[in-house]
């Protein structure tokens, strides 16, 4: 066979052979479908957060759940969360933080949430649980179909400030 079309045939298939690479690498894998949503979550205890008997501020328990679904984290009571928290969420629990915060302290947390995301659910250690707040949910958009321009064009953000009161939890959702 001549060399020149050798050397052809060998440069076209190196070129196939790219392109089908390039191909499979853009392929949208099957968990991939669903984009990642950017989370900016700020957490701060106010300074009068969970008053003693005199009044007196103490620290608080928090915890940050990513859900599959609110029903679980909704119906169990706090100490089942607080001593099982993994066992009694089981299948719908797909991340958390867990940390403490002192009055008039604040805790900034930022990553991409799991595409299965459909709540936050906050979770806090008050003194007097019986009169406190000490859950809430905030439900989120679906996570957007994968898209290709994703490259240049940034995701999606959610951002949320979360305020502790004396006995409740505030989400909003600054402009």
């Amino acid at each position: 066979m001549n060399p020149r079309i050798m050397a052809v045939l060998a440069v076209a298939s190196s070129f196939a052979s790219a392109a089908a690479l390039l191909c499979a690498c853009s392929a949208p894998q099957p968990d991939a479908s669903r984009e990642q949503i950017r989370l900016v979550l700020a957490v701060d205890a106010r300074p009068t957060v969970n008053p003693d008997e005199q009044g007196r501020a103490a620290p608080v328990f928090v915890r940050v759940y990513e859900l599959k679904t609110e029903a679980a984290f909704e119906s169990a009571d706090y100490f089942s969360l607080d001593h099982n928290d993994k066992t009694v969420l089981a299948q719908d629990l797909l991340a958390r933080d867990a940390f403490v915060l002192r009055p008039g302290e604040s805790r900034s947390i930022e990553r991409r949430l799991n595409p299965q995301t459909t709540a936050l659910g906050f979770l806090v250690g008050y003194r007097d649980l019986g009169k406190a707040s000490w859950r809430t949910v905030y439900p989120l958009p679906p996570a957007p179909e994968t898209a290709w321009y994703r490259a240049v064009v940034p995701a999606r953000k959610v951002k949320l400030q979360v305020l502790l009161d004396q006995q409740t939890i505030t989400v909003l959702k600054p402009d």
